[in-house]
């Protein structure tokens, strides 16, 4: 909240002017939300403003969690709205909207709306969800590999792809009008990139093996190439066992693809925060529902435990 304050505040006292200076490095789209909040919802303080549209988001997320489930199980409602519900109360639900006031819920609904669609097999939708996740904040990218590997399988088609550029940059033209730089605007993630100063910011990944505390500007930027570089090796690697492989993607075989994508990007990437591991979070109580044979109630032990 210390963060954000300052953004609703700016918001309220200098109006459209306040969208011709970088004031926040967030993008735009979960901008235009406080701004709208300052416009139609006045009198409500900051507090409610900003942890109200993460809380509200939390349910959005909840629907398309119910979605999911709800094409493994055609035939009642209880498992899937069960998978709702738990959605909503697992702990790292609660800790990051109600408590933290984070956006990570918001950007994770679309991501799995993105998925939701995919097991539709309603690939333009599918591309307009990440589009907009992405819209949100960079680590939609965690959701990206999946993209690849579903097309190296021809189960997508790379001409749907724009539709997520269209989403982002039309998302970006409101803040371009109203008197911010484009070319500030198109960097706004780049800049994104340098904030963390650490291998690791408390996230449980490889990096955490590294016993260097408070590394060189150097040697954080040699490693950080030789992570994304790794990265980027082991999605190919996934992408050329699928392309080789007799693996027909069923659903079952997409919810698995699509966890193991959020999972070992944040995973393998530096400079991740603890809380990018929340997309893999929200995906694998989907994969526990789809796959109660290896034990419903021990996913949901482990991931519902603080």
């Amino acid at each position: 909240m210390g963060d954000l304050k300052p953004w609703y505040y700016a918001i309220v006292d200098e109006g459209l002017a306040v969208w011709e200076w970088g004031f926040s490095n967030y993008n735009p789209p979960y901008l235009y939300l406080l701004a709208l909040a300052t416009v139609y919802l006045p009198n409500l303080s900051a507090l409610l403003v900003v942890k109200g549209i993460s809380i509200i988001f939390d349910f959005v997320l909840a629907f398309f969690v119910y979605k999911c489930v709800r094409l493994k199980y055609k035939r009642t409602v209880t498992i899937p709205c069960l998978a709702a519900l738990v959605t909503l109360l697992a702990p790292f639900v609660i800790l990051n909207s109600s408590v933290g006031a984070q956006a990570d819920g918001i950007y994770t609904a679309f991501l799995v709306a993105c998925l939701y669609a995919l097991l539709r097999e309603r690939q333009a939708w599918a591309f307009i969800a990440f589009g907009l996740s992405f819209s949100i904040k960079l680590q939609a990218i965690f959701l990206a590999p999946l993209f690849l590997w579903l097309l190296m399988k021809k189960q997508v088609k790379w001409r749907y792809s724009f539709l997520s550029l269209l989403v982002y940059l039309v998302l970006l033209l409101p803040a371009w009008f109203m008197g911010r730089p484009l070319g500030e605007l198109l960097l706004i993630y780049f800049r994104q990139t340098s904030l963390y100063k650490d291998f690791s910011e408390r996230a449980p990944n490889l990096y955490q093996w590294i016993p260097i505390t408070t590394p060189s500007a150097q040697l954080l930027d040699v490693v950080t190439i030789l992570g994304v570089a790794f990265t980027i090796l082991v999605v190919l690697t996934i992408a050329l066992f699928l392309y080789k492989s007799r693996v027909d993607i069923t659903p079952n075989v997409l919810v698995h693809l699509a966890t193991l994508s959020t999972l070992i990007v944040p995973f393998l990437l530096p400079k991740m925060h603890d809380r990018y591991f929340y997309p893999a979070s929200v995906i694998a109580i989907v994969f526990a529902f789809y796959f109660q044979n290896i034990g419903i109630h021990r996913w949901l032990l482990v991931w519902c435990l603080p």
